[in-house]
């Protein structure tokens, strides 16, 4: 099990980097749902400011090399995203310091309002040209055991992608009679193709209420999505479908299987 850490946890030189970007910390709340970093916290702040923080030991190298990837993405996705404040490292910590987000969590239901919104958001970032040289894995690398030499090659593009855009990365801000969407949490950022966004995105649907049919349909006012290889499709199909029988087993992953097959469908 993984440890979780809370402010007064943290060793006291990383607090007080911590308190150099934001000011006097007086307050921390970490959240009672599972976060993929050790330690999450919304810091309140002596002068009413508030702040969002997240990190892990160094030494934890899978969350590490997600901080990394935040740290690395958060100049290039600019209003996309929430602003990075400060990357910290010190005492065997890596800690990322986010300027507070306060919004709702987007609702992904069927008949949703904000689903407008997402799609404008989506296809905006998809206009981003990561710089040359840009540090971030390509997504067929996250499947390689589940997938051919072929069948990687068809996953290979040059667009920054998401790729976990669960509603708990999705907050929508309304101020007057606008709204803003983030995206937070690009700790599994990746370059590909430009559909694998959307095609990601297809399961976060159906499990919040869309029919397989609904969920295509929304998916198909995307030129991206329309333009994709089917045997493209395939492949990452058969990569998620792969990784749910090797991480649930044959029986638990009957479920999420069996939705992914019905990306497919005509």
């Amino acid at each position: 099990m993984t440890t979780r850490y809370v402010w007064d946890d943290l060793p006291g030189a990383v607090r007080r980097r911590v308190e150099s970007v934001v000011g006097t910390v007086v307050g921390a709340e970490s959240p009672d749902t599972c976060y993929t970093s050790p330690f999450v916290a919304t810091l309140g702040t002596a002068e009413g400011g508030r702040a969002f923080a997240k990190g892990a030991p160094i030494g934890d190298t899978d969350v590490a090399e997600g901080l990394r990837r935040e740290a690395v993405v958060s100049p290039i996705v600019g209003r996309f995203a929430a602003t990075l404040l400060g990357e910290i490292a010190v005492d065997g910590w890596c800690v990322l310091v986010f300027e507070y987000v306060d919004g709702t969590h987007l609702d992904l239901s069927p008949g949703s309002g904000e689903l407008g919104v997402l799609a404008e958001t989506l296809e905006d970032v998809q206009t981003i040209d990561p710089p040359p040289g840009v540090e971030l894995p390509p997504l067929a690398e996250r499947w390689e055991k589940y997938l051919t030499g072929d069948e990687r090659s068809l996953l290979a593009g040059d667009t920054l992608v998401h790729t976990d855009l669960d509603p708990e990365n999705l907050m929508i801000r309304y101020a007057g009679y606008g709204r803003r969407l983030y995206l937070l949490d690009w700790g599994r950022a990746a370059i590909g193709p430009a559909w694998a966004e959307y095609a990601g995105l297809y399961d976060r649907l159906l499990l919040r209420g869309h029919t397989p049919e609904s969920a295509r349909a929304w998916l198909n006012r995307f030129p991206v999505w329309r333009r994709a290889d089917r045997a493209a499709l395939c492949a990452f199909v058969a990569a998620r479908q792969r990784q749910e029988i090797d991480l649930m087993g044959d029986k638990a992953a009957a479920p999420g299987v069996a939705r992914w097959a019905t990306l497919l469908d005509e």
